[in-house]
This record gives C-alpha cells, structure tokens and sequence, in this order.
C-alpha cells in the first residue's frame, strides 16, 4: 500500500526534489541522516498532532511505521534491516544549520506548483452551483474530508458563503503582505526573529516568506520577497498595511513588477492622508452607490452584524507614485441583538484605475487583506503555539516557521479549513499522509 501511495504521490519529485536543491552545510563525514530525509520527517511531523516542537516531531518519527520511513529516505540500518529516523538531537541541530530564506524559496515555489482544490472544492470561489453540500449529499464532497455524518464544519461553510455571496465580476488574485515576531524565539533582551511574508488571498498558501534583517524593518524587504513571490503564483493585486504605504514601495509595484497596489493611508503620509479625507469628504453614501463611486456590504455572522460602506474618489493633484483613485471605509459594528455599535473609519489609496477596481472590488481586496493574520499568523500562534516555542538556535525558529507554513499550504490545498481538525485526520493513517505531499 505504501509504495503504491508513494509511485502515484511521483516520490523522488515534487517537494523531495526541493529539499534536494537546498544547500547542506554539514561536512561529508557527518552526514549519516541525508538533509532531504531530515526535512522530510520534519515536514511529516510538524502535519501531526503534537508536531509544535522539535520535540513533538521527535517522538511522531520514533512512533512512525517503518514502510512511512523507508519513503521518507530515512537511513537503513545494515545490522536489523530497520530504517532508523534522525533523533532529536540530529534534527534540531541539522536544522538549525537551514538557510532558512533558501528553504522558505523551495517550498514555496512548490506549493505554487501544485494544481489545489481550491479553498471552495470544485466550484471555486465566487461560483454559485446548484449542488448543495449538506448531510444527505456528502457524496458531493472530497472522501478525505468526510468525517462522519457531516464534512469539516468550517470548509461547509466557506462553500454556502461562496454560493450566496458570490463575488462582482473582475475580481483579480491578490496577494496579502505582513511582518510576524516569533516571539517564543527571543533570548534576554533581544527580540526574536521577524519575518515577512505574502499570503495569497483565496488559496491560503504561502507564496513567499523571508526573515527581516537585525536593525532594519519590514519596508526593505518587500521588494526582494515580491520577486521570490512572483514566480510561485499569479497574482496581479498586492495589498499591504499602512507600514509599507510608502512611495518607493509604490513606485516599485507599479513600474517595476506591473502590479496593483492597494495600500492604507495614516499619519505616515501625512500629505496623501489629508488631500484623501478632503476628496471623499463631499456627497452622500447614497449619491456616491448612484453615481458607481459607492458600494455598501451588509454582513451577519460569528455573534455580529457588520455593515461596510465605501466611497471612492479620483486621485487627481495627489503626489504619490501613479496613484489613480482613493478610498475610504467605514465600518459599524454590533453585537447580534445588542444595542451598542462600534465605528470605524479607514483611508485608503491604489493605482488601480475605476474600470479595473471598482468600490466593491476595493472592499474585497482591503478585506482580504486580513487573511494572512486570520489564515496564517493566527493558526501558527494559536494551532501550532509558535510564540510559546521557544527554539532560539541558529536558523531552527525561522525552519519551523517555514515548515509550518508548508504544512498549512498542503491542508489548504486540500481544502481543509480547520487546521486542528486536519491535523487529527492525518496524524494516524500514514495513507493519508502520503497523500499530502508529492514526495
């Protein structure tokens, strides 16, 4: 069953073939454990229950059966004929001895690779169908996602949305940018490692990541992470928050990559922020949605009401880098039932032209923006624990970082929504963990 899982899965390829291609710093003499079979186990392990530590996947690989080892490339013992997995204290000290920025290019480049599911199945986003998932037409859904009498909560829902609130024609792929502190990794008074990363908004996979150098901020890195990016997924859209807002930044995705931006403006861009709020000051919500300028979107769910009102306005006189429109939502919130409501109000500016970007295409973008908080950094830190991990050696938090990523990736791919309810589904049929990944 294992080597008949492993020939369809093309092992000896795919993500394999990547762990090749990453540099191994260890001396000929020392190298018992291939560098391919360490991140292998690594990467199976962090997919597993209690796979959060270096520890964790330790003990998942003493545990693994030893048809999984063999197709991992683990070592095989000459005097029992047994393959014997990395011990903790070769994992986490080859581990640490990963480009991690070399790491994160090759698995992200394979996750860009891969033909995904899609975060909806086969429908895909914004495509309204007939077929309903619900318990008496499971059958409709992927066999790896049924579980007893009903799929995965979450993807079920994620698939009702999509066909009741479909998408407004033109919506272009996009990409989410933001920094993330490990913050489990510090020592002392250092901080620990930062890293930069740029989600892709529907499909939920990494496209690219990168650690943020000592002394510096996120600001600079950005463009050398776009370039990483860019080869591993097709995306026209880059939304950033206002710390990038920026006019180099700006400059940069519009004549250099050929890319939209669409960036928030605060008191960073003091100028911009003020010639925004004068040229949306003017007219009605209503008169704005009469003249195409406007959009307002009515939300209901997780225990609130959230209505979200756009304008928008062209950017004629306002000095930054190719600037054609700017925006400005507000957003009112209210409990379910509850009297009180909460209000918000953000500014925003893109070289999207009217005709590319509409007011309802800019809502979606802005608020795709936050996928990479709600799908990555907020199941690495409360699914994985990342910030209570405290792996501070060499390059071991920002590998973990990456292979934590390359594990979401995969779960996305196969249109699992919940992480945790994924990472039970896998951890005790090696079957379906061959399945994951094309090793």
């Amino acid at each position: 069953m294992f080597a008949e899982v492993a020939q369809s899965d093309g092992v000896g390829g795919g993500l394999m073939a990547r762990f090749r291609a990453v540099h191994d710093s260890r001396a000929a003499y020392n190298t018992l454990h291939s560098l391919e079979s360490i991140l292998a186990v690594a990467t199976y392990g962090t997919a597993t229950v209690g796979g959060n530590t270096v520890t964790g996947i330790s003990h998942w690989a003493d545990d693994a059966p030893q048809e999984l080892l063999a197709v991992l490339g683990c070592r095989r013992d000459p005097w029992t004929g047994l393959h014997r997995a990395p011990s903790e204290r070769t994992l986490r000290r080859v581990l640490a001895g990963v480009d991690g920025d070399e790491l994160d290019r090759q698995t992200c480049r394979y996750l860009g690779g891969q033909a995904a599911i899609g975060e909806f199945g086969e429908f895909g986003e914004g495509q309204a169908s007939e077929r309903c998932v619900e318990t008496a037409e499971i059958e409709d859904v992927a066999a790896h996602l049924r579980v007893g009498m009903g799929v995965e909560r979450e993807t079920r829902r994620a698939r009702q949305r999509a066909r009741q609130r479909p998408d407004p024609a033109g919506v272009l792929a996009g990409g989410a940018a933001d920094g993330k502190a490990l913050r489990g990794a510090r020592h002392g008074e250092e901080h620990g490692p930062q890293l930069l990363s740029l989600l892709h908004h529907t499909r939920g996979v990494v496209l690219g990541q990168r650690r943020i150098a000592d002394k510096t901020s996120e600001v600079p890195e950005l463009a050398p992470l776009l370039l990483d990016a860019l080869a591993c997924g097709d995306i026209a859209v880059v939304t950033v928050d206002a710390l990038h807002t920026v006019r180099e930044t700006a400059r940069h995705l519009s004549e250099d990559l050929g890319l939209y931006y669409v960036m928030i403006l605060k008191e960073n861009q003091p100028k911009a922020l003020a010639a925004a709020m004068l040229a949306l000051a003017g007219g009605t919500d209503a008169a704005h949605e009469r003249a195409a300028t406007g959009h307002t979107d009515l939300d209901k769910g997780h225990g609130r009401r959230e209505r979200r009102t756009i304008r928008t306005a062209a950017a004629d006189g306002i000095d930054f880098p190719h600037a054609a429109q700017v925006f400005r939502i507000v957003r009112q919130v209210a409990e379910t039932g509850g009297p009180g409501v909460s209000k918000e109000v953000a500014y925003g500016i893109t070289n999207a032209p009217p005709d590319v970007a509409g007011p309802a295409h800019l809502g979606i973008y802005v608020r795709r923006h936050w996928t990479v908080e709600n799908r990555e950094h907020y199941v690495r830190d409360r699914t994985y624990r990342e910030d209570e991990c405290q792996a501070r050696t060499g390059q071991l938090p920002h590998v973990l970082a990456c292979l934590r990523n390359l594990v979401l990736g995969a779960f996305r791919q196969k249109d699992h929504a919940n992480i945790a309810h994924a990472r039970r589904h896998y951890t005790h049929v090696p079957q379906r963990l061959l399945a994951l990944f094309n090793l």
